[in-house]
């Protein structure tokens, strides 16, 4: 694919992402309204973790290209202007110089002062080197290919994180509304029966203590529901941070927690195989794997020889006036090859070696342990899974008892047939049914999010 279109269908895709967050904003006004399924895949974009990693695989890609660049010719320049204040002076002995020439006084055996500078000088050289052979440079080329699939690998993985805390922070989110609505559907009655039992009171069909009774049951339930809003202001506030949303965006999620529930309790991701192999973790210690080899081969290729090749063109001016750059410049050229050959170290590289054999002995194992773990994290999963939807449909039809146990209570209560400490007590039974029920169905939610996870198909 040629470079334009690339950076063609990235403008197209940054403008589709802009466009249907817009087309979100413009549905809502100032609140965003997702499903579980946009809620996800809007975190999969914007969440900071993701963007954290996007970036590491930016710089991955760059790497390449940096080992690469390195075994390709390498160009420098440089340049020097010198003014010595003191010319530096040589001492020569009086025999080399002729008699007529020497300074007046100078004889045999005495030293004469001499200066080969001048006041000033400069210079100014281009220098072109390229590798004919080193060993470490194409196993780095590899080994940057497999950083980029590590860092990619870790990449998917951050992503299947963030794609769980959102699902997470969503169901809890969607608990709790679930729990305000039957908490409120249960205060309404509440103030019904108070405002009954008032009457009846007045009328002298009932006692003070059943109105005080039916009080504290409306305060108990508006006090509920106070600290269920509190839990679900805070599991907002998660959601917001998992998805990558600032902490003032106002979100609504337009789910319905028992269809999700029903939805899980069905099972249909468990009818689908699923293979260890294609696990990220089995991914990663993979290519760890891999990584450590070309580790070793690199410290083995540090026995061969470095060859490198090189030219250097080079100028020199000289003067006594600052003003060098009128007078003649003299020139030097060198061509040459320069070879490293690695001859004794006392053992040190071949301890290097060993160590880093062992080291990728260590990873093979990791990489076994892994497929293990994976494995039994499927099987310890499915377990999971299985048990929360057993005790979802023990806690479904508690609930229903419980329900059937109050509304007859209810009745016999506002008969007359019962007081209001019986009807307390069943209440407080359903009340505990309705929490038992919601917390069932929430574990199903997570356990099934835990198996897909732990079966790679989250």
């Amino acid at each position: 694919m040629k470079p334009g279109n690339i950076k063609l269908r990235g403008l197209l895709y940054a403008f589709c992402l802009w466009a249907s967050t817009t087309t979100i904003e413009a549905q809502t006004g100032d609140t965003l309204s997702f499903t579980l399924e946009q809620a996800i895949e809007y975190a999969s974009v914007h969440a900071y973790e993701k963007i954290n990693s996007e970036y590491d695989v930016a710089s991955a890609k760059k790497k390449i290209w940096e080992t690469i660049a390195s075994g390709l010719p390498q160009v420098d320049f440089s340049a020097q202007y010198n003014h010595s204040i003191d010319v530096p002076v040589s001492l020569l002995p009086a025999e080399i110089i002729p008699e007529d020439m020497r300074p007046p006084g100078i004889g045999s055996g005495d030293k004469i002062p001499v200066s080969f500078g001048t006041a000033y000088d400069g210079s100014y050289s281009l220098s072109v080197s390229q590798m004919i052979f080193n060993g470490s440079y194409f196993v780095g080329l590899q080994a940057t290919q497999v950083f980029l699939d590590l860092t990619r690998h870790q990449a998917t993985k951050t992503e299947i994180e963030v794609r769980d805390a959102v699902a997470k922070a969503c169901y809890l989110v969607l608990s709790a509304e679930e729990n305000i609505k039957a908490f409120n559907e249960n205060l309404e009655v509440n103030k019904a029966l108070l405002q009954e039992t008032e009457a009846l009171y007045e009328s002298g069909f009932r006692e003070s203590m059943d109105v005080s009774q039916l009080k504290l049951m409306v305060r108990e339930s508006e006090k509920q529901i106070l600290e269920i809003k509190r839990n679900q202001e805070v599991a907002m506030a998660v959601l917001r941070f998992s998805m990558g949303l600032n902490e003032n965006q106002p979100i609504k999620l337009t789910e319905d927690f028992a269809a999700l529930s029903q939805e899980a309790i069905s099972g249909e991701v468990k009818k689908s195989g699923w293979s260890p192999e294609e696990h990220i973790d089995f991914k990663l210690a993979s290519t760890n794997v891999k990584s450590e080899k070309l580790q070793l081969k690199n410290l083995r290729v540090q026995y061969l020889p470095k060859i490198n090749a090189f030219y250097t063109y080079q100028k020199t001016g000289y003067g006594d006036e600052w003003n060098i750059f009128g007078d003649e410049w003299y020139k030097a050229q060198f061509v040459g090859l320069s070879v490293s050959v690695p001859i004794f170290s006392s053992g040190m590289r071949n301890a290097q070696a060993m160590q880093q054999k062992l080291a990728w002995e260590k990873s093979k194992n990791i990489r076994t342990q892994t497929m293990q773990q994976i494995k039994t994290s499927g099987l310890t999963a499915l377990t999971d899974y299985n048990s929360a939807i057993d005790q979802y449909e023990i806690a479904s039809e508690s609930k229903v008892l419980a329900l059937d146990i109050y509304e007859k209570t209810k009745t016999r209560f506002s008969n007359g047939m019962t007081g209001s400490f019986e009807l307390t007590q069943q209440q407080g039974q359903y009340i505990q049914a309705q929490i038992n029920h919601v917390r069932a169905a929430l574990a199903v939610l997570n356990s099934r999010n835990a198996y897909l996870k732990a079966t790679g198909k989250l």
